[in-house]
């Protein structure tokens, strides 16, 4: 094994954080860190970067953290979670309101946060060759017509990313509709420890170009 070292980033909300899992379990993070390790032979040191309950403006404010754009400098992986909890506040308005047009206004607001998210890294990432991976959305509330009308309008915009120059998006939703049971928390929102490692999995397999020497 190849033991020159790489420099793994994941920010982001509590997808990141690995919420739903017990403490100290691996969460997606540390899976798609082992995977990656496996299929490039290097050994990767990582940081993680994120908060339970942060919207896509949280994440984009992290970026000015000082401690957080040195780690974005130095990444050769870079992973971000966004925009659940922007649609989880959107619904939790659209039950009051019964107003569509907060989700989609959130729909829209978290696509402008995610392409400045973007812009910001590649401008940080001083790395000669990085990846960046982003994850759709996948459903928890799979029995709420407007929640997965929502996600999928969602996951519509975030794709549109994987055009971008050495970014690509993993299809989480594909992965976990139909399958909520085995993968989800006996809380029924986030993954659980099979969950996150076929989150890790779905990242894994869009490949690491242009990262291969």
């Amino acid at each position: 094994m190849d033991f020159n070292h790489l420099r793994y980033l994941a920010i982001g909300d509590s997808l990141t954080v690995g919420i739903g899992v017990p403490f100290l379990d691996p969460g997606y993070v540390e899976y798609y860190r082992y995977l990656s390790q496996q299929s490039l032979t290097k050994r990767i040191s990582y940081q993680k970067h994120a908060r339970s309950g942060a919207t896509t403006e949280d994440v984009l404010a992290m970026l000015n953290v000082p401690i957080v754009s040195e780690a974005v400098k130095c990444a050769n992986i870079i992973t971000l979670t966004a925009g659940g909890n922007d649609l989880i506040n959107a619904a939790k308005e659209f039950l009051i309101n019964k107003n569509e047009e907060c989700i989609t206004h959130a729909i829209k607001q978290s696509g402008k946060n995610i392409s400045k998210i973007l812009e910001k890294i590649h401008h940080l990432d001083k790395q000669e060759r990085f990846i960046l991976r982003l994850q759709n959305l996948y459903n928890p509330f799979s029995d709420i017509p407007i929640a997965d009308e929502g996600i999928r309008a969602f996951n519509s915009l975030i794709n549109r990313f994987g055009r971008e120059l050495n970014v690509k998006v993993a299809d989480i939703y594909n992965v976990f509709k139909g399958n909520e049971k085995a993968l989800l928390s006996s809380g029924g929102i986030h993954p659980n420890s099979r969950g996150y490692y076929q989150m890790a999995l779905a990242l894994s397999k869009l490949g690491y170009s242009p990262l291969y020497s």
